[in-house]
């Protein structure tokens, strides 16, 4: 079990990146020190679901591509639509 760090991008709030905090791979390297991403927060690869982010879908890009790129949008509402 691996936890993430997850980088939001600096000019879409929407946008998101996660690599392994235990990985020191170049692609992890590469979002690490990218100027285009600022650290966010970590997430522990422990069951516990947390909103907009698959953790599955994490491992499986991360596995393929040094990363896990994601989108989320979260909007405040007053009431219920």
């Amino acid at each position: 079990m691996a936890d993430f760090e997850i980088f939001r991008s600096r000019q879409n709030s929407d946008h998101y990146v996660a690599v392994f905090a235990d990985d020191h791979g170049e692609n992890a390297a590469g979002v690490r020190s990218s100027h285009n991403l600022s650290p966010l927060t970590r997430i522990a690869d422990n069951g516990v679901p947390h909103l907009g982010f698959d953790r599955d879908a994490a491992k499986r890009a991360i596995a393929d591509h040094g990363f896990y790129a994601f989108s989320l949008r979260a909007e405040e509402r007053d009431g219920h639509d």
